[in-house]
């Protein structure tokens, strides 16, 4: 479990500030001058900060860093759909500006201040949580975390929640624990190495399509 990989992330234009002050920020420290350009939709985030965490440090989830075990989840997929169908009222920008930051399991364990994990989408009311590393490898759905297709079916109408399964880092991680970060493109590769010149992990921004949906306007 501790070498599992765990995906959060972030749009471009977000990325210099967050190395800038070394940390990733959970949604009420980062909307306090860490986000330049918000992706999420505010009711979904509006109620992440609202639902009680029952494990660990406590609180609500808007108090915790998210983490995906795989990339392309069905929050980007949303993103993705609402650029291509030129929906109102939403970020426009669709997900090949994002950014993902890659850490594991056992880094951020060793290297946050507090952690749960889930089975499924932490604003979710039948989501369990858990701060127990042996429980969390259980609880989530690992075939479905690689599945190509993770919709709900007339079988199975929790697929898409289970997919959604979360690692939440308490308050904040230190960007120190950010082991590798996955862009679209090139051009975006070339944007976030300039951003991150001097650091690091300019060396260790790669290019994964297939991470992304990259729908365009229709």
């Amino acid at each position: 479990m501790r070498d599992r990989w765990i995906y959060h992330f972030t749009h471009v234009d977000n990325i210099e500030a967050i190395f800038s002050s070394g940390r990733v920020a959970c949604d009420i420290t980062a909307r306090e001058g860490l986000t330049r350009t918000e992706v999420g939709d505010r009711a979904i985030k509006e109620s992440r900060r609202r639902r009680p965490v029952l494990a660990g440090p406590g609180g609500q989830v808007g108090d915790y860093v998210p983490f995906y075990y795989a990339p392309r989840s069905p929050m980007m997929y949303r993103i993705a759909c609402d650029h291509r169908d030129s929906k109102p009222n939403c970020y426009p920008g669709g997900d090949r500006p994002l950014v993902y930051l890659l850490t594991t399991v056992g880094s951020a364990v060793d290297g946050a201040s507090g952690w749960v994990g889930t089975d499924g989408n932490a604003a979710t009311a039948t989501t369990e949580f858990t701060a127990d590393l042996r429980a969390l490898d259980e609880m989530v759905d690992w075939p479905l975390m690689t599945a190509e297709r993770w919709n709900n079916t007339a079988e199975d109408m929790d697929r898409q929640r289970r997919r959604q399964a979360e690692f939440l880092v308490h308050q904040e991680m230190d960007t120190q624990l950010i082991k590798w970060v996955g862009v679209h493109d090139d051009h975006h590769q070339s944007q976030v190495q300039a951003l991150l010149a001097g650091h690091p992990l300019t060396e260790r921004v790669i290019v994964r399509p297939k991470w992304y949906y990259g729908y365009g306007r229709r």
